[in-house]
């Protein structure tokens, strides 16, 4: 979410779903986007974009999201800027 109220030039977007027993979270923004050559070492430690910080953010989420079983991506969308997928299994029971 910083890093989409960082980047956006205006909106922030986020979306929720449940799709095969699966928790599906999106944030985008309408910003530059993420350069192509970046998006393959995105979730590395000390990798960081042209206004980026420390380059730990998005290896630390990565850590956090694996470990709670769930994915995480990056891409740009088509009409411009940055997205961010989460997955998630749902719990038991739900």
């Amino acid at each position: 979410m910083s890093n989409a109220t960082r980047y956006a030039l205006k909106q922030v977007e986020v979306h929720t779903n449940v799709v095969h027993e699966r928790i599906e979270i999106t944030i985008s923004d309408d910003g530059p986007g993420i350069p192509d050559e970046l998006l393959p070492f995105l979730f590395h430690r000390f990798v960081k974009g042209k206004d980026g910080e420390s380059g730990l953010g998005l290896a630390i989420s990565r850590a956090i999201v694996e470990r709670c079983g769930g994915t995480i991506v990056a891409g740009n969308r088509h009409e411009g800027g940055a997205v961010i997928s989460l997955s998630f299994p749902a719990a038991a029971g739900r």
